[in-house]
Order: C-alpha cells, then sequence, then structure tokens
C-alpha cells in the first residue's frame, strides 16, 4: 500500500549528509518508529576519519568504512553528494 493509499495528509522527508558513523544509531532510531530516510554520501570520503569544532567541543565525524556501507544504510534510500565534499566558495569556475 503506498502513500496515498494510506489516507495520509502530510509528509515529513529526512535527508542526511556524509555518511558519517553517527548515522549508525540515528539508523536504529529511524528503523526502530519505522522511518525512512535519505543518506547523501561522499564516495571518497568513506572510511576516513576526521574531527569538527562545535561550540568549542572536538566531535569525531568519522566516516562509515566503504564495506560497511550495504549494511548499514539497508531500507534507507542511499544517494551521492558529490566526491569529496568541496568548499564550492574556494573553487574555480
Amino acid at each position: 500500500m503506498n502513500f496515498c493509499e494510506q489516507n495520509k495528509k502530510k509528509a515529513i522527508t529526512f535527508s542526511y549528509d556524509d555518511g558519517i558513523t553517527q548515522d549508525i544509531r540515528l539508523i536504529e532510531l529511524l528503523n526502530k518508529y519505522s522511518l525512512k530516510c535519505t543518506f547523501n554520501l561522499n564516495s571518497e570520503l568513506l572510511s576516513k576519519k576526521g574531527i569538527l569544532m562545535r561550540e568549542g567541543k572536538r566531535i569525531a565525524h568519522y566516516k562509515i568504512h566503504t564495506e560497511d556501507v550495504k549494511d548499514v544504510y539497508e531500507g534507507h534510500e542511499v544517494a551521492v553528494h558529490t566526491l569529496t565534499h568541496p568548499n564550492l566558495t574556494r573553487c574555480e569556475e
């Protein structure tokens, strides 16, 4: 039965970027509540480690390992989000 056949009046979409390890916990929650999501991955950045600074705190920004993508995102939509996630304001035309 599709969305329209269920007489639903509203929909919400979820979309997350970069394929980080925190997605594993997020997907557990989405699956628990039967929610679907689109994950936009940067294929060149998979398996890499990184750190973000947020409000003066260091936050792990590790990417999902390439070999785990299929299992981690099973049942959700996976899309591409550039190869390397360049800062477009710094790219040449």
